[in-house]
C-alpha cells in the first residue's frame, strides 16, 4: 500500500496555499488563531503565561513530529504541519494580543477600555479575517489589535481620549472622579442616556421592583422582559425600546422557567420567532452567586450585550456578611450594581419583597424591605400595592430620570397583570382597618337598584365613569357596589356606553349614541 513518504523539512511558518496540505494547514492556522482571539477581552491583563505554555507545547510538538533520522538529519511525519499550523495559530494569537495590549496600556487606557473596546474590536476583526478567502499567491496576515482598527472602535477610543483633557490627569480614569467645568460637561453629555423603557427606565440606570410575597413578581418581570425583548409596550402603557434581555433567576429551576414564560408569551401573544432569540435566562438555583462574584459571571457578557439584566431574586443576592437593613452596607451593593450597569452598558432590573406591615400609608420609597439606601441608590423605585379591591394591585413609581408618573391600577388575569383604568389608584387597602359591624339600615331607606341608581347619577348627556361613582360613594355607595349597579345598568339597557377617541375615555347616558357623535363637553 502506498504511503506519503515523510519530509525533511518541519513546517513551521506561514506558506503559500497552493496544495491540498498548504489549504489546509492555512485554515488550521486561522481556525486556531481565531478561537484562542476569543478568550482575550476576558484578560484582566496579558496572559503571558499562557504564552510561555504555547510555546512549549510547539516544542512538544515538534519532538513528537520527529520519525527518524536520515544521514543525521531529523525525518518528520507526513501530515504534520496541520498540527503545526493549530500550534502555531494559538501562539501567535496570544503573542500579537499581548503587543496590542501593551500598545494601548502604553496610549494611557485603562484595563476596562483595553478588554472591552480595544480587543473586542479586534476579536471581531479576527474572525472576520478567520473567514476570508485563501489566495494560492498570497499569505493574508492576521490582523493586530493596534493597527487598521474599524471605525467603531477608533471612534469609541477617540471618545475616551478626548475625555482626558481634563484637569488633574493623575486621578485614576477607571473612577472618572475628576471635576469638570460646566462647558465641558455639557458638551460631554449633552443628552440623557438612552430610554428603554420609556417613563420608568434608561441604559445603564437600575430599578427596584417591590411587592409583596407570592404576589406574581416573577410574572410581572417575565411581562416587562418580553415587552423588552420584542420592543412591544410594558403593560400596554410604557413604550421600550427592542434589545436582548437578560434574566438571572436564583428561585426557579430551569423547568418552571420553561413552564412559565410561554405561558405570558401565549397571554400577550408573542410566537416563540419572535423572542426566542432575544431573551436568555440564567438559572441559578442550587448555584447560587452573591452580587459580587457576579463580576466574573459578567466578564463574559460583552459590552452592550444585553440591553436590560432582570435579578430575581434581589435578596438572594447580597452577600452573607451583608445585613439588608444596614445602610452602608446596602450602599455598596448598589454601588457595585452601578459598576456592572455602567460595565456593561445595561439596565438592571432587582426584583424585591417589600417590608414587613401595612403599606398603604407608606410613601413610595419605604416600602421595599431593608435600609432606606435602596430606594435612594436606584434610579426608579417601582412600588405594587394591593388595591381595596380583591385581585388588583397600584402600581407606583419614583423615578429620577424622568417626569412624575401617576399610579396605575392592576387586575391579575392568570398569567399576567392588565391595567384597570376602572379603579380609583388612591384606594389602597388598609389591611390593618378592622372591619366594623354595619349598622341596621333604617326602614325608611329604599334599596339600591339599577333603576333608581341610573335616575340619581346617570342622565341624558354623557358623563366619565368616575364621575360617576364618585357621585355615587357621596351618597354612602361603595365604589365596588356602584360598579355593580352601573353594569347591571348597562346589560339591561337602563344606561349606554358612549365612545370616543381611542386616548379618551368612555363615559355612560341614559340615551344611546348617535352614530357620529360630537365630542364630550366635559
Amino acid at each position: 500500500m502506498d504511503e506519503t513518504p515523510p519530509t525533511r523539512i518541519y513546517n513551521d511558518g506561514p506558506c503559500f496555499p497552493r496544495t491540498t496540505m498548504g489549504v489546509e494547514a492555512e485554515k488550521a492556522y486561522r481556525d486556531w488563531f481565531a478561537e484562542t482571539a476569543m478568550s482575550v477581552p476576558a484578560w484582566k491583563k496579558p496572559n503571558r503565561t499562557l504564552f510561555r505554555e504555547l510555546m512549549l507545547a510547539r516544542e512538544r510538538l515538534r519532538a513528537k513530529a520527529v520519525v527518524g533520522a536520515d544521514h543525521g538529519v531529523c525525518v518528520f511525519r507526513p501530515d504534520h504541519p496541520i498540527e503545526a499550523s493549530k500550534a502555531r495559530g494559538r501562539a501567535q494569537a496570544v503573542w500579537i494580543a499581548i503587543e496590542g495590549w501593551r500598545h494601548f496600556s502604553r496610549e494611557g487606557f485603562d484595563t476596562q477600555t483595553i478588554r472591552t473596546v480595544a480587543m473586542t474590536g479586534w476579536n471581531a476583526r479576527v474572525q472576520r479575517w478567520c473567514k476570508g478567502l485563501l489566495r494560492p499567491d498570497q499569505i493574508i496576515v492576521p490582523p493586530r489589535p493596534h493597527e487598521d482598527l474599524d471605525a467603531s472602535t477608533q471612534d469609541r477610543l477617540d471618545e475616551i481620549r478626548q475625555s482626558w483633557e481634563l484637569t488633574h490627569d493623575t486621578l485614576p480614569r477607571a473612577a472618572d472622579i475628576r471635576p469638570r467645568s460646566l462647558r465641558r460637561l455639557l458638551d460631554r453629555y449633552p443628552l440623557l442616556k438612552p430610554p428603554i423603557i420609556h417613563g420608568l427606565l434608561r441604559a445603564g440606570e437600575t430599578m427596584n421592583v417591590i411587592a409583596s410575597p407570592k404576589v406574581g413578581k416573577s410574572w410581572l418581570a417575565s411581562d416587562m422582559a418580553l415587552a423588552v425583548a420584542t420592543g412591544r409596550p410594558w403593560l400596554g402603557r410604557f413604550d421600550t425600546e427592542p434589545g436582548d434581555v437578560l434574566i438571572i433567576d436564583n428561585e426557579l429551576h430551569p423547568t418552571t422557567s420553561a413552564n412559565r414564560i410561554p405561558k405570558v408569551m401565549d397571554a400577550r401573544g408573542i410566537t416563540p420567532d419572535d423572542v426566542a432569540d432575544h431573551l436568555f435566562v440564567s438559572n441559578l438555583r442550587g448555584n447560587l452567586k452573591d452580587i459580587r462574584s457576579l463580576g466574573a459571571y459578567f466578564d463574559h457578557v460583552f459590552e452592550d450585550r444585553f440591553k436590560m439584566i432582570v435579578i430575581d431574586a434581589f435578596y438572594r443576592m447580597l452577600p452573607a456578611e451583608s445585613d439588608e437593613n444596614d445602610n452602608a452596607a446596602m450602599a455598596s451593593v448598589y454601588n457595585t450594581i452601578d459598576r456592572y450597569a455602567e460595565m456593561l452598558g445595561s439596565a438592571f432590573v432587582l426584583i424585591h419583597h417589600t417590608s414587613k406591615g401595612n403599606q398603604s400609608f407608606k410613601s413610595i420609597t419605604d416600602v421595599g424591605a431593608g435600609a432606606g439606601s435602596q430606594a435612594r441608590a436606584t434610579d426608579s423605585h417601582l412600588v405594587l400595592r394591593p388595591h381595596e379591591q380583591d385581585g388588583a394591585i397600584v402600581l407606583d413609581a419614583a423615578v429620577r430620570s424622568w417626569p412624575p408618573v401617576d399610579p396605575v391600577c392592576l387586575r391579575w388575569n392568570f398569567p399576567v397583570w392588565d391595567v384597570e383604568m376602572e379603579l380609583d389608584p388612591t384606594n389602597l387597602r388598609n389591611e390593618s382597618r378592622r372591619r366594623k359591624t354595619k349598622p341596621d339600615k333604617p326602614a325608611d331607606v329604599p334599596e339600591w337598584t339599577a333603576q333608581r341608581f341610573v335616575e340619581a347619577f346617570v342622565g341624558v348627556e354623557p358623563k366619565p365613569t368616575v364621575v360617576i361613582t364618585t357621585e355615587a360613594k357621596e351618597a354612602g355607595l361603595s365604589e365596588r357596589r356602584a360598579s355593580s349597579l352601573l353594569k347591571q345598568a348597562e346589560a339591561t339597557g337602563l344606561a349606554h356606553r358612549w365612545r370616543f377617541a381611542p386616548n379618551q375615555r368612555h363615559q355612560f347616558a341614559t340615551q344611546p349614541q348617535p352614530e357620529n357623535p360630537t365630542e364630550p363637553t366635559g
